[in-house]
């Protein structure tokens, strides 16, 4: 060993490394003079609730730690502010807790000491607005605590024919109606049981049915009845009997959704007024007039028989008539002239060719229906308004009965 100093004494670095291994030398045979002399010593180890006293010659806690059995890890807290080598003292250990954290995407496992909110954002896990937390995030996490994470999922309430839209981690369809802030009355039909479990994607509807019975009056139709008559002459039709609409009252039950008529259903009818038939009445009677003079309208020539009645003829339409005059056009488009005859074209249309003889054997003659009579709208028994060249003419026709013998 001189040798070696010897052979390196001209280096500065050398005597400085033989100083340096010298010194080491002297502190490990202080250390092992000590160990010899020791007798010995107590350490109690607190290893969180659990308590652990060992009789040890130990020269380090690391050792001291070894002897006991226990194991620590890096996360672990070695507390060596109560340790002395060679003298009664303790050692305390604070395990870090291990925790796991669960959602959806599955569980996280970690060692952590603090809050629950601390150990979520530690683990770097968004928590939405609408999530729900097993536990309250002020909480100290413990060792083997799960912290669960129900994340929320949307549900849709219909209600009213309005559209809710929420957003559930839990609960029932009554907690989702309470949270779309709707209070349900007696008439509102839901489409879930309350107490049913929310789940992802469902749709709550909620409609108010209500039932109503309403009451309408509605027309009876009148029929209409044919009757022959001897006191009409043959081709003779008159309404005898007006027809009057008879009145019937019918209820309802009406159902309505969300203020919405969907369904009526009648629940009761009853007659309140009868209808009268309308009667039509054809002639039978034979008429014979004997016609007298000459026609005055001379628009035409129909075959006559000895009497001066038409011989073809479909039918005898009897009645009041009058006269008018004036010119100018009819409501048919042709002009107002002898031979053209206002009628009910209703009863007679435009166009009809006409041989008309008054009761007293005055003959008209020939006529075409080409206007609407003012009597259509007066009510009378008037069939036919001939027309007439002057007012004098008019005045002396006057009112007087008339067979209009309608031609084929």
């Amino acid at each position: 060993m001189i040798t070696k100093i010897k052979t390196k004494a001209k280096s500065m670095s050398g005597f400085k490394k033989f100083i340096a291994i010298v010194l080491v030398l002297a502190l490990l045979t202080s250390i092992t003079a000590f160990a010899n002399e020791n007798t010995g010593y107590n350490v109690e180890i607190y290893d969180g609730e659990t308590k652990i006293t060992i009789y040890t010659n130990a020269t380090s806690a690391a050792e001291v730690i070894k002897e006991s059995g226990l194991s620590v890890t890096a996360l672990d807290e070695v507390d060596l502010s109560g340790f002395e080598v060679g003298e009664d003292s303790k050692i305390s250990i604070k395990r870090s807790n291990f925790v796991g954290i669960s959602d959806a995407q599955g569980t996280v496992y970690f060692t952590f000491d603090g809050t629950v909110a601390q150990a979520i954002a530690s683990a770097n896990i968004t928590i939405g607005e609408n999530d729900i937390i097993n536990h309250g995030t002020a909480e100290t996490v413990s060792d083997g605590m799960i912290i669960s994470v129900a994340r929320a999922f949307p549900v849709d309430v219909k209600a009213y024919g309005k559209t809710i839209e929420l957003e559930m981690a839990a609960g029932t369809v009554a907690d989702a109606l309470e949270k779309a802030g709707v209070t349900l009355s007696e008439n509102d039909v839901i489409s879930h049981d309350l107490a049913e479990t929310v789940s992802s994607g469902m749709v709550i509807f909620v409609d108010e049915v209500v039932y109503s019975e309403k009451t309408v009056t509605k027309e009876i139709p009148f029929e209409e009845v044919t009757k022959k008559s001897d006191s009409y002459a043959v081709g003779t039709t008159k309404i005898t009997t007006k027809g009057v609409p008879g009145e019937k009252e019918i209820t309802y039950k009406q159902k309505f959704v969300n203020g919405v008529l969907i369904d009526s259903v009648v629940i009761d009818e009853k007659v309140v007024k009868e209808p009268v038939n309308q009667v039509k009445t054809i002639g039978t009677k034979k008429v014979t007039v004997k016609a007298k003079g000459e026609p005055i309208s001379t628009m035409g020539t129909v075959e006559l028989d000895s009497n001066g009645i038409p011989v073809n003829y479909t039918k005898v339409i009897s009645g009041s008539s009058t006269a008018y005059y004036g010119g100018g056009t009819t409501a048919s488009g042709r002009p107002a002239k002898v031979g053209h005859v206002a009628v009910d074209p209703n009863v007679i249309p435009y166009g009809t060719k006409l041989y008309i003889v008054a009761t007293d054997g005055t003959v008209y003659g020939y006529a075409i229906a080409a206007d609407t009579g003012g009597f259509v709208h007066n009510g009378t028994n008037t069939v036919v308004d001939v027309y007439l060249d002057t007012y004098d003419e008019c005045v002396q026709w006057g009112r007087r009965n008339v067979n209009i013998y309608v031609l084929g």
